[in-house]
């Protein structure tokens, strides 16, 4: 693999790189940033090129170490909780059994632990002892989604690298790699918020919220052209959905923002640009200087109170129907 190949990350990229340059290799770095943001292939890249021949900016994709990296063969790279389930004592007990042995053919050996923050108490406190008199030759990336999930006393003695969202334009660059069309990449683009890697599953189908988004839109239109009987006929569907419930409220106020910008010839900026004489149709009768977004956010904080899911639901069904007619 090679850097140039990841998408974004440009920061990131460079100060690994000059870290290796300059020899100023960290001896743990933390590694964060929301699920599939490329964290894992960004590791694995910066591990080859810890464990190249001939690194120059670049792996060189030749040598035996990289041959065996690309194969995750290389006996000095370890990956830990490949499952991503959570990381017991004992799996820190056999990191550590390791850690203080010398590489087997390189001069280093790196550490790559997904899902860090999934470490229970006592694998924490074990692991931290490593960091405490970390060993020279060793080097340890840990991936996680929100730093604040691991003991702070671990942080503190870690390098962060905050993985940050891609912009727009570059992920629509890179899928232009995927021959879809350009409507289907500007959504993508607009619906992965700044994930490349969701944006590539949305081009593949393998993430289907394009098509969740139809079936929502579907619904708001019901919602609002017919009377209080339908938030109780949807009643089902809500229930069956209950697990997409974020996605489904997301979905909703990204709706409702481009009638928004619709109504106030803004049209530049909408998402759903394949459903604009839709908008135009369901701003005809928006009220004026609503709050229905501010309204929905909140239902989706007290849903994760865990308020009554059904009536917070029905709330927010009433509060559209109240707006848009």
């Amino acid at each position: 693999m090679l850097y140039s190949q990841v998408a974004g990350q440009e920061e990131i990229k460079a100060a690994l790189i000059k870290s290796i340059n300059n020899n100023q290799v960290s001896h743990c770095y933390i590694f964060e940033g929301p699920k599939d943001m490329g964290k894992f292939n960004l590791a694995l890249i910066f591990a080859q090129s810890l464990l190249c021949l001939n690194f120059h900016d670049e792996p060189c994709n030749l040598c035996n170490s990289c041959i065996k990296v690309n194969t995750l063969n290389h006996p000095d790279l370890h990956i830990i909780n490949v499952d991503e389930k959570s990381i017991k004592r004992e799996d820190i007990d056999d990191l550590i059994d390791s850690i203080y042995k010398k590489p087997y053919e390189s001069k280093r050996k790196v550490y790559i632990i997904k899902d860090a923050h999934s470490m229970t108490v006592q694998a924490a406190n074990t692991f931290l002892k490593t960091l405490e008199e970390p060993p020279t030759d060793t080097v340890m990336i840990l991936l996680t989604i929100n730093s604040n999930l691991l003991l702070p006393t671990i942080v503190s003695r870690c390098q962060e690298v905050k993985f940050k969202n891609i912009s727009k334009e570059t992920i629509k660059s890179y899928l232009k790699e995927f021959n879809a069309d350009a409507d289907t990449v500007e959504l993508a683009a607009n619906y992965s918020n700044g994930n490349l890697n969701k944006a590539i599953n949305i081009i593949n189908g393998n993430d289907d919220i394009l098509q969740r988004r139809d079936e929502i839109i579907k619904n708001f239109d019901k919602i609002i052209n017919t009377d209080s009987e339908i938030i109780y006929e949807l009643e089902n569907y809500f229930d069956e959905q209950k697990d997409y419930i974020d996605s489904i409220i997301e979905i909703m106020i990204i709706w409702i923002r481009d009638v928004m910008f619709v109504n106030n010839n803004m049209e530049e900026l909408v998402i759903n640009k394949d459903c604009i004489k839709l908008l135009r149709q369901h701003g005809k009768n928006m009220k004026m200087d609503s709050d229905i977004i501010e309204f929905m956010q909140n239902v989706s904080d007290n849903i994760k109170s865990n308020v009554n899911y059904r009536l917070a639901v029905d709330n927010m069904l009433l509060k559209i129907q109240e707006v848009f007619k």
